[in-house]
């Protein structure tokens, strides 16, 4: 991955655009965890990193309600939401299952949740820092 270190984008537009950019750099199995306050732009994120792998962005909206949704796209993607639950709920879920899968993209957000980081993880936080900007750090 060539996308690393700290972006400002300017605008949902330029968001969107560097999740892209990272999707379109997935070629195999990935996990992805995004982190950030509430309307940071996770979900923005989200779409453009979709979009790079050949989902149409339309269908991705922020799972918050039914924790998983799955994907065809280039590879696979499973996007997971994880803002209704804390570390204890997120135990017993069936989630290390899903970021086994080969061949398959593994998005979460509300990452920090998880309780714990994926070996080979790509950890992305996404700060507010006011309403067109945001401060992007990719690890």
């Amino acid at each position: 991955m060539n996308i690393t270190g700290e972006i400002i984008t300017h605008g949902e537009e330029e968001t969107f655009a560097l999740g892209e950019r990272l999707g379109e750099q997935i070629n195999r199995r990935a996990i992805v965890l995004l982190s950030g306050d509430l309307g940071a732009g996770k979900t923005v994120f989200a779409k453009g990193l979709a979009a790079g792998l050949g989902i149409d962005p339309v269908d991705v909206t922020s799972p918050s309600f039914t924790l998983i949704n799955e994907h065809e796209g280039r590879l696979r993607l499973f996007h997971i939401d994880l803002y209704r639950l804390d570390e204890q709920a997120c135990v017993g879920l069936g989630l290390e299952e899903i970021l086994e899968k080969p061949a398959a993209v593994v998005l979460i957000e509300w990452a920090e949740r998880l309780g714990y980081v994926p070996e080979g993880a790509i950890k992305i936080h996404i700060e507010y820092l006011n309403e067109s900007e945001r401060k992007i750090v990719i690890e």
